[in-house]
């Protein structure tokens, strides 16, 4: 219950962010806002209205709107116009405006999603320091207690560099994790001389060497959880920095973090592309509400406070700008290809084959959710 609160929270405060980039940037190009609300209908309470837009607190708790006057063309827009003011300062419906600012204002809340992944991203970073790859290392994070490795005194952040043992009647030069199970692999049942680094420094290791008597367990010999030598492996370490550069460094990496991301979802997108039209079934491949909290569940996101909280809060806001960015009728990525489609099919036309396309797209979009969430629920059984 705790899980499905906070991602229902989560979801909501990223619409609305999502939602308010639209409002921004349709004042920002002085397009008259009809409604900004907090929740979806029915209405239960009108908070106040500023530049003519009525903001309102509404019942079913969950996301937010925005109603551009005009946004589904001319027979949507006010009549008679109710803000004679703002109509003598150059204010006027979405459909009466250049290509340019309905762009903008169409795409503002898919940006305003990228910015908060970026900015949520760059605090993680910030908070926890810059990851550096340790790839082209045998990094040791952990000891399993009682095993050989913790029975030798070997060291945790410390690189494994090399194996001796009889049989090899050589020193085997190590460099990577895979090195090491391959020659573990290879010498299972045996005693063999560990060489180490000392403690390292971020990705500076010194150039002093240890060197443990280890005995590489056969599988029979240990739990299905541990290894030979009882050791775990990172690829990953995370570098800290004065507060003045860590804030730099961390919205630099968070930017980068937030751009792979999206290009990951987009590949992730054409792959169920092209295995539907390749007659595969996606029904395991896609998730909905309920699969989101179970995978989040899974990882622990919502286990290890408020920094786990946020970045699986930046995770989602990137999707949900990724998703929202895709042409499809009814997502703004559709609303935009039709605006730029006014190019080559005059506009009263492309106007009206948008608004059934987007009606069209809009009940499409709400069958796939229900398909989803329904399969999502029977993969639990």
């Amino acid at each position: 219950m705790y899980e499905t609160i906070v991602f229902l929270l989560i979801l909501s405060f990223l619409v609305i962010i999502h939602e308010l980039g639209h409002y921004l940037l349709a004042l920002k190009n002085k397009i008259r806002v009809k409604e900004f609300g907090l929740g979806y209908p029915p209405r239960i309470l009108k908070l106040f209205t500023y530049q003519g837009t009525v903001f309102s607190l509404n019942a079913i708790p969950f996301g937010g709107f925005v109603q551009l006057e005009g946004e589904n063309g001319p027979e949507d827009a006010k009549k008679p116009i109710a803000n004679k003011k703002q109509e003598d300062d150059g204010w006027g419906p979405f459909f009466s405006k250049s290509m340019s600012a309905r762009l903008q204002t169409l795409l503002a809340g898919v940006f305003f999603n990228f910015v908060f992944g970026i900015l949520a991203f760059g605090i993680i970073f910030t908070q926890m320091g810059i990851p550096q790859d340790l790839s082209n290392q045998a990094r040791i994070h952990e000891l399993k207690e009682n095993s050989p490795a913790f029975s030798a005194e070997m060291k945790e952040n410390t690189n494994i560099v090399g194996f001796y043992s009889e049989y090899d009647k050589e020193w085997v030069v190590i460099s990577s994790i895979t090195e090491v199970q391959d020659y573990v692999d290879g010498h299972l049942g045996e005693e063999v001389i560990v060489k180490t680094t000392e403690p390292c420094q971020s990705t500076i290791c010194p150039e002093s060497y240890e060197e443990f008597q280890v005995y590489l367990r056969k599988e029979t010999e240990r739990s299905e959880s541990e290894g030979a030598m009882g050791v775990l492996f990172t690829t990953v370490v995370y570098e800290h920095y004065p507060w003045y550069l860590a804030i730099i460094k961390g919205s630099i990496y968070g930017f980068r973090e937030a751009l792979m991301l999206g290009v990951l979802i987009l590949k992730a997108l054409g792959t169920l592309v092209v295995d539907l039209i390749n007659g595969r079934s996606i029904a395991m491949d896609v998730a909905g509400p309920v699969g989101i909290i179970h995978q989040a569940q899974t990882y622990g996101f919502f286990d290890g406070g408020f920094l786990n909280i946020l970045s699986f809060a930046a995770l989602l806001s990137i999707n949900l700008g990724v998703m929202n960015l895709l042409p499809i009728p009814a997502l703004d990525g559709g609303r935009a290809v039709f605006i730029l489609l006014e190019k080559v099919i005059a506009k009263n036309k492309i106007e009206k084959i948008a608004n059934w396309a987007n009606y069209l797209g809009f009940f499409v979009l709400i069958l796939l959710m229900v398909f989803v969430s329904v399969n999502d629920v029977m993969k639990f059984f």
